[in-house]
């Protein structure tokens, strides 16, 4: 028994810095490095956006379970993003600061979405698309990052808090 033990311990102890190397690494990836390759690119674009274009066309006969395909696309999002959530949470319990720092990079949504609702995301991501169709080819999850990034940067701003200087009536932060 302390034989099997002690050889997953220097596995993990060989295994784990490699494993920290490629997520360390994944900050120099961008969404647009990536064209359609099935060995890269899991779930694309054109998947996600036809199931969700499909389920709202009145004529489509298959509309609700293309309506189910979009709903779970969009609820791996949520999922993600709640992990991402709690693991910066626990290190920033834990005051670790290279780890809150990898988290950054780590981030697939790029803010916090728990608030979001799934209509709004979803409609946002059509949008986004239908702007877009050079991405169509593109991961569905790299592109999640570029389509929140109105409502990060939306959420950013709704938390500075502005004041007016009760003697210049002048703004400030």
């Amino acid at each position: 028994m302390s034989k099997t033990i002690y050889t997953m311990l220097i596995t993990l102890w060989i295994i784990t810095p490699i494993m920290m190397l490629n997520v360390a690494n994944t900050k120099n990836l961008e969404s647009d490095e990536f064209v359609r390759d099935p060995e890269l690119v899991a779930i694309s674009n054109w998947q996600v956006f036809s199931s969700c274009k499909d389920s709202i066309d009145e004529e489509e006969e298959n509309r609700e379970i293309a309506g189910y395909i979009c709903r779970m696309m969009f609820d791996g999002v949520y999922e993600a993003n709640q992990y991402h959530t709690l693991f910066t949470e626990y290190f920033e319990e834990q005051g670790r600061d290279s780890e809150l720092e990898l988290m950054n990079y780590y981030s697939m949504t790029g803010c916090d979405i728990n608030e979001m609702k799934y209509v709004d995301m979803k409609y946002m991501y059509m949008d986004y698309i239908d702007n877009n169709e050079d991405e169509l080819g593109k991961s569905f999850y790299r592109t999640m990052h570029s389509v929140l990034q109105p409502y990060c940067d939306e959420m950013k701003d709704a938390s500075i808090d502005f004041h007016l200087d009760e003697n210049d009536d002048r703004r400030r932060t």
